[in-house]
Parts: structure tokens; C-alpha cells; sequence
């Protein structure tokens, strides 16, 4: 009987085994693949993203006493790790990605600071025009964070407020008057005044209880300049009968630090469009702070930092030596001002002058693959030797700055970098070659993004190339290495920051012409020519229903399609959009003029067999390719900051996966804006049927379904243009969203 019994288990078991459903593909952070400079020398941080504008902090994150370095990107809102391997008098750091899920997801800024002075970093971090706190409660089992408060706050006047903070500002969290909590300087609103709110945590007996208080509207007697970056000395504040502060721009960035060792806070101080950072001395008190000089040689005459736009300065010791160092990189909120090459500033303290002595432009950056501003990688075999070599194409690499009709403007010239495969079909291997493949920066134009193919039908490698604002541009090889000046192609000048493909898409045995754009959707041109020179005929600006928009967030979706096929030689989709998503698309084959099915609306990669959204930043551009030939597709991500990612494919996990970024959308509805046609998509675990019914601006039911199928299409197509709303019934939850009908 127990043999039956244990007979009956196992052939259960197996049953489930079989029945268990899996994803269609898995992928896992890869940092193995190498990447050679021009000098032949491996990069030690090839694969970390690159860097544009970034914040620095310190924290252990590994738990063996030593502070590892924190790197917060803002052009993107990436996490990167750097592991401390603490040698004295030694710069030395490890790329660790795994410890960036350890974080919640953060915005704008991010300061690492320990308030409650358990030897352990704390967050804060920019949340809804204030301040978010998160304590930091790791222990042996690893990094972790738990939510203090959303909005902190302070006394103002008569009452508790949240202390205002912009997502444009860094603010300065130190301990100011010296009584052993943390206090924090911030401009208020547009003022031109720095406000000090003291905290009374150590005077109240309790350093876990933030007590803050306004304490100074114009701490240390200052002033910036209404529309400058001028500072002005022995200012006093407006009266608090006044209405309101002296308007200013926003965008300042300030850090507290004792600079000439007088035991006061001193103010380094960078401003939005100017390229300078501006030391304030503290000639005071710790009971009243008094500016009494200023200057904008920092840190020293011979080498002062001049970084556009916007620069933001941190101390931390990255050389071991007890003493801290100074990197400064641009924190200017714009994405087309601040300089995207050369912008992580490092200056060493040197203890026998007593100075900062500048050490390199491109701390870090030097040791990864950086574009400059955006990276979009596109895997071709340039030189025909089987292997895919790696071209990266930018938004563009800046140039220069200046001030017209007294508003900065940067200047950019858009680039593709050109990576030889020098490795095996099992092992890739990266050379660089050139940051400007084809001289590309001389037409000066901007996100130029390739695809290669021959259009003349002469049996050479020509290049079309999508750009910002003129459409397609066409570069026929001429065969000694050079190609033509760019000729207009296509000529529709709606298709701004093109990102081009040439696929067969309907499987004729000619190459299509497939195009995503600033808008977020995806044109398709038809190859119906009859010999070997290409003839694209317009289908349509809205293949496969397709939009990668994120209609809460932006207008705009910047779509980077990437369509191939599986193994099975079936039709699939990935692409990537504004905010950083990886979007997966399936049920292409004969279904050109039909909506694409969604299968994920966030590709994830695993990690400890959990999975995790992979967000690499912001406008991300991708290729896919089974680069190592072991079977399973591979992914190179590209993002905004200029750098690259790799994710190597790998078993496709089960359905049931544990995710460890939940997300609260059981119900995806997409595309939306939408002609009339849509479809619902549900992750929802249930035998029981769902109820859909739509309705009217006005109230008024016009459509209801119910349905046990995890997709259900519905069709809108004679209504009106407009908004309806959306009702789902589930396991006696309502879910409510918003359905925009428009052209």
C-alpha cells in the first residue's frame, strides 16, 4: 500500500512538473564579456552603464566594515555599486549590481546619511516636493531599508509642514550646529535664501525622532542672484509680514563641509546653467552662521572645477587615507545642457600641502564603455568574419556651451562608436576601433542611430541612419573605407529620433523596413522591390498597435524596436521606450494589420531566482543576439547616461517566479491612447470569470465582458473620440483605468 501510495505521489509530481508553465525567455547581468580601449587595456567597469550626472555617497553594503562607494545617476535614476576593497592609499572598486535591488526605488536625488548613529547609513531621497527617509535596518542576512516617513517634516511658524524640497535642488544633510544630529540646509520655494531646520532629536533624548524646526530663514546672511549665479554677503531676510521670498530660477546644489577647519560648516555651492562651484566661508557661529568671503577658484586656483551645468560636490575618502576626496559631476536637471563626457571631477587631498590635487575628469567613466549622452547598441558583422561586432550609437557627445538671449545652450554632435569582435563564436571579445565610425561628427547632427544594409544593390555595406529631427539619412559605402555624403531618405520628416530596422518581417525573403520614433510607435515600410536594390512602400505608422508611451508620465514614448525570431523561427518583438521599460510583444505572424499580443510590459532578469525589472535608465535602446552561441538569446542594453548592459540569455524561468518588485497593475491595457481597438491582459491567478464594462465620460455603460481568458480584445472603433472609463470585477476588487480614444 505505502508503494502504491508513494507510486501515485510521484507520478503527481511529475504531472506538475509537466504543467508548470514557463517564460519564453530568461535573462541574467552578465559582466563577463571584456572590452578593450584604444590602448588594448581592459576595462575594469565595461558593462556598468556610464556615468553623466551623478551623486556620490558611502555605504557598507557588504557588511565587512568597509564603506563601499554609492553612485546615484540621475539621468535615469540608476543605482550603481562600487565595492571598497579598502587598501590604504590605494583607489581600487568592484562593480556590484547585485546590491542595487537591496534599494528601494528612488528618484531625482539620493543622500546617503546616518541619522541615528548606528554606524549605518541611512536614505533620503527626494519624494512629492519634500523629503522620503528610509532607515537603513541591514544585518547578517544582507542590505536592507524600511520606510520612516514619506514627507519629513518641520516647524514653520505655527505648525508641522513637510520641508520643502525640488527634484532639481541637492540640499545639504549635515550636522550643523555640532550637537550630534543631522540638520538640513535647503532653499525654499524660488527664495534666494538658505533656511536651516535644526534638529531637536539629541535635545529632545531620542536620535531616532526627527524634531526639525526652522530655526534660520537666512542662514549665514546671503544671497543668490535673482538670475545668475552672484552671491551676495550680508543679506538679511525679508520680514515674515512679508508675502513672499525675492523670486529666483530654480536649481542649486549644496553641500556642507568645515573646509578650513574652524569647526564650522563652510558652503560649496553650484548653480544651474554655470559651470563653476562657489566656496562660502563660514566666519560665524555654530548658534549663527556669517558668510564673510567667497570665491569661485575651488578647490584651487590652478585646477578649478568647470563642468557644465551645475556642478554638485562630495567628499568621500576613495583612496583609503582617512582623509576625504572631492568628485563633483554635473547635477543640472535638463538633459541637453550638462556635459556628458568627462564629467565625474576627481581631486585627491594631499596632506603635506594641505590641498586638493586634480586626479582625472573621468573617475570611473574611464574604466566603462561611455557613448556620452545615450547609447543605443546595434549588433552587425561590419567586417564579414562571422563574428557580431558592436556599434554604439549617441544622442551625441558634447562639444561646447554658451549663453544665448542669457539661457544656456550645450552643444552636441552625435557619434557611432565602432567595437571589433576580436573573440570566438563561444567567447565574444570587444576591441575599440573608433568613437566616430564614418566621421559622422562632421554633419553635426543628432541621435543618429544606424541600421546596415545594401540600398544600390552594388553588393557593399551601406548605412541608413535615423536622426532627431530630419528623418532617415542614407550613407552609401563607396568601397575605400569612406561613404557618401548623407542623402534624405524616405523623406518623412514625422518620424523625429528614428531608430530604424531592417527585418523580413512578413517573410517574403526580403528585408522590410520597420522604424520606431519619438512617439513611441512603430512605422512599417514594405520591401516590394523586385531585384537587389530595396523598395520600401508605406503600410502604416501603427504596426502592431504598438505604443510604448507612458501617458501619466511623458507625451512621448521613444520606441527602439527590436524585432527577430525565436527558435522556432516565430516572429517576436522587444522594445524599449522613454522611461527605461523593455517591452515584449508576441502573435506577429500573419497579424501585421491586427494589435501585437503583450507578454510582459517590463522584461525582468534573475537574480538568486527572483526576478527583477530590468531598468537600465532612461531611453534605453537594445539588440538582441545569441552572441556565445550556447542557444539562448542574448540582450545588450543600451540607456541615456551613455553606457551599456549586458544580459545573457539563459533558461526561461517558470511562470510562478517569485517577483520581488511587485506591481500593483494586475490588468495591462494596451495600446492606450487607442484608434478603437484595444485589449486587456490579466496576471491574475483565478478560476473565477472577470467582469470588463466600460462606460462613457458621462456615466453611461456601453460595453461590459466576462471572461476566464487572460486576454479579452474589445473594439471601440464607431465610438466617439475621447475618455472612457474602465471597470474591472475580480475576486470582489474593482480596479478603475482610464481608456483615451484618438486618432
Amino acid at each position: 500500500m505505502r508503494k502504491a501510495f508513494l507510486l501515485i505521489t510521484l507520478i503527481l509530481s511529475l504531472c506538475a512538473i509537466s504543467a508548470q508553465q514557463y517564460h519564453d525567455f530568461g535573462f541574467k547581468r552578465d559582466l563577463s564579456l571584456t572590452f578593450l580601449n584604444q590602448t588594448s587595456d581592459t576595462l575594469k567597469f565595461a558593462l556598468a552603464g556610464g556615468l553623466n550626472s551623478v551623486r556620490f555617497s558611502e555605504i557598507d553594503v557588504n557588511n565587512d566594515g568597509i564603506k563601499d562607494l554609492f553612485a546615484f545617476e540621475k539621468n535615469g535614476n540608476r543605482i550603481l555599486i562600487f565595492i571598497n576593497n579598502g587598501e590604504k592609499n590605494c583607489i581600487n572598486y568592484k562593480y556590484a549590481p547585485e546590491y542595487a535591488h537591496c534599494f528601494p526605488k528612488m528618484h531625482d536625488w539620493v543622500i546617503l546619511k546616518d541619522y541615528n548613529q548606528d554606524g549605518k547609513e541611512d536614505i533620503f531621497t527626494y519624494g512629492n516636493a519634500g523629503i522620503t527617509v528610509y532607515k537603513n535596518v541591514s544585518d547578517e542576512q544582507g542590505l536592507r531599508f524600511e520606510l520612516v516617513t514619506e514627507q519629513l517634516e518641520s516647524f514653520y511658524y505655527n505648525g508641522y509642514v513637510n520641508i520643502y524640497s525640488s527634484p532639481d535642488d541637492y540640499m545639504a544633510i549635515e550636522d550643523i550646529d555640532g550637537d550630534g544630529d543631522l540638520d538640513i540646509l535647503n532653499f525654499m520655494v524660488l527664495g534666494q535664501y538658505v533656511h536651516y531646520q535644526r534638529n531637536y532629536a539629541v535635545e529632545n533624548g531620542d536620535i531616532e525622532k526627527f524634531d526639525f524646526r526652522l530655526e534660520d530663514e537666512c542662514w549665514g546672511h546671503f544671497a543668490e542672484g535673482d538670475d545668475d549665479n552672484s552671491i551676495m554677503l550680508d543679506k538679511y531676510c525679508y520680514s515674515k509680514n512679508e508675502s513672499k521670498e525675492p523670486l529666483r530660477h530654480t536649481g542649486s546644489s549644496i553641500l556642507a563641509y568645515d573646509f578650513n577647519g574652524n569647526g564650522l560648516q563652510d558652503i560649496i555651492l553650484g548653480d544651474v546653467d554655470y559651470p563653476q562651484l562657489i566656496l562660502l566661508e563660514n566666519g560665524g557661529t555654530l548658534q549663527e552662521a556669517h558668510i564673510i568671503s567667497q570665491t569661485d577658484m575651488f578647490p584651487n586656483a590652478e585646477k578649478p572645477v568647470w563642468l557644465y551645468s551645475m556642478p554638485a560636490a562630495n567628499f568621500i575618502d576613495v583612496n583609503n587615507d582617512g582623509k576625504p576626496d572631492l568628485i563633483v559631476s554635473p547635477s543640472d536637471p535638463s538633459l541637453t545642457k550638462s556635459q556628458n563626457t568627462n564629467s565625474v571631477w576627481l581631486y585627491t587631498y594631499d596632506s603635506l600641502s594641505g590641498q586638493y590635487k586634480f586626479v582625472t575628469p573621468t573617475f570611473l567613466q574611464e574604466e566603462m564603455v561611455d557613448a556620452g549622452g545615450g547609447s543605443y547598441p546595434i549588433f552587425f558583422d561590419w567586417d564579414k568574419d562571422g563574428l557580431q561586432d558592436l556599434f554604439i550609437a549617441n544622442y551625441g557627445l558634447y562639444d561646447s556651451s554658451s549663453f544665448e538671449n542669457y539661457f544656456l545652450t550645450s552643444h552636441y554632435k552625435s557619434s557611432i562608436a565602432y567595437y571589433k569582435n576580436i573573440g570566438t563564436k563561444q567567447n565574444p571579445s570587444f576591441k575599440y576601433v573608433t568613437s566616430d565610425f564614418a566621421n559622422l561628427q562632421s554633419i553635426n547632427e543628432l541621435a543618429l542611430y544606424p541600421t546596415f544594409g545594401d540600398f544600390n544593390g552594388d553588393g557593399q555595406t551601406d548605412m541608413l541612419c535615423g536622426t532627431a529631427n530630419s528623418g532617415l539619412e542614407l550613407f552609401l559605402n563607396q568601397g575605400d573605407g569612406t561613404f557618401s555624403a548623407p542623402l534624405p531618405y524616405l523623406e518623412d520628416f514625422t518620424l523625429q529620433y528614428a531608430t530604424p530596422q531592417l527585418f523580413d518581417l512578413n517573410k517574403d525573403g526580403k528585408t522590410d523596413l520597420l522604424i520606431g520614433n519619438r512617439k513611441g510607435t512603430i512605422s512599417y515600410y514594405k520591401n516590394i522591390s523586385q531585384n537587389q536594390t530595396p523598395d520600401f512602400q508605406f503600410i502604416t505608422n501603427n504596426l502592431g498597435n504598438v505604443d510604448v508611451r507612458d501617458h501619466d508620465i511623458s507625451y512621448f514614448g521613444y520606441s527602439v524596436p527590436f524585432f527577430f525570431r525565436d527558435k522556432n523561427e516565430e516572429t517576436k518583438l522587444f522594445c524599449g521606450n522613454e522611461q527605461g521599460k523593455i517591452f515584449y510583444f508576441k502573435n506577429i505572424d500573419n497579424n501585421l494589420d491586427g494589435t501585437f499580443e503583450l507578454v510582459e510590459d517590463e522584461m525582468f532578469e534573475i537574480i538568486e531566482n527572483n526576478r527583477y525589472g530590468i531598468r537600465e535608465g532612461w531611453r534605453i535602446g537594445l539588440c538582441l543576439s545569441d552572441i556565445n552561441n550556447d542557444g539562448y538569446i542574448d540582450m545588450m542594453v543600451g540607456n541615456y547616461a551613455g553606457g551599456i548592459s549586458f544580459f545573457k540569455g539563459c533558461e526561461a524561468p517558470v511562470i510562478t517566479i517569485h517577483t520581488q518588485e511587485q506591481t500593483n497593475d494586475t490588468f495591462l491595457l494596451y495600446p492606450n491612447p487607442t484608434s478603437g481597438k484595444f485589449s486587456i491582459k490579466s496576471n491574475l491567478l483565478s478560476e473565477n470569470p472577470v467582469t470588463y464594462i466600460i462606460y462613457s465620460i458621462d456615466g453611461k455603460k456601453i460595453q461590459e465582458e466576462c471572461s476566464r481568458n487572460p486576454q479579452v480584445n474589445f473594439d471601440l472603433s464607431n465610438y466617439n473620440k475621447g475618455i472612457y472609463i474602465l471597470k474591472i470585477f475580480s475576486n470582489e476588487k474593482i480596479t478603475t483605468k482610464k481608456i483615451v480614444i484618438s486618432d
